[in-house]
């Protein structure tokens, strides 16, 4: 409407993004999916992308989830490389193709990933995210 010129406001475009982003992250897949994937915080994991095992340069492979959170239609997960280092953001951009095991977790496809602020080469012959819960 603010487009078209029907609502004259210069704040309505900001209100009605705002509004978009809230539904989608309580009403949205993502949302959906990240409130499963909760009794994951805690628990040891190695985590795939594109194929490829993420690493921390410091901790080496393994990860503990510190953070589930659907954000619009992303799902975020905040992995800790170590108990006294600080979190590090991985983005599924609009995941598709989920799946819950019992020990493991696969999304076959998105939009993106983004792992530390940056985006993973996709290879659309590879499942998007997969994260293999490991015993303690």
């Amino acid at each position: 409407m603010w487009a078209s010129g029907r609502l004259a406001h210069p704040f309505a475009l900001v209100v009605a993004l705002v509004l978009f982003l809230a539904g989608a992250s309580f009403f949205g897949k993502a949302s959906q999916f990240a409130d499963k994937l909760r009794p994951l915080v805690g628990k040891h994991v190695r985590v795939r992308v594109w194929g490829l095992e993420l690493h921390d340069r410091n901790s080496g492979s393994s990860f503990r989830v510190h953070m589930v959170r659907a954000i619009g239609p992303g799902l975020h997960f905040y992995l800790r490389p170590s108990p006294e280092g600080s979190p590090i953001h991985l983005k599924v951009a609009q995941p598709s193709g989920t799946r819950l095991g019992d020990t493991a977790v696969e999304i076959s496809g998105a939009k993106y990933v983004q792992w530390a602020g940056k985006k993973i080469k996709k290879d659309e012959r590879e499942k998007a995210f997969v994260l293999v819960i490991q015993r303690d």
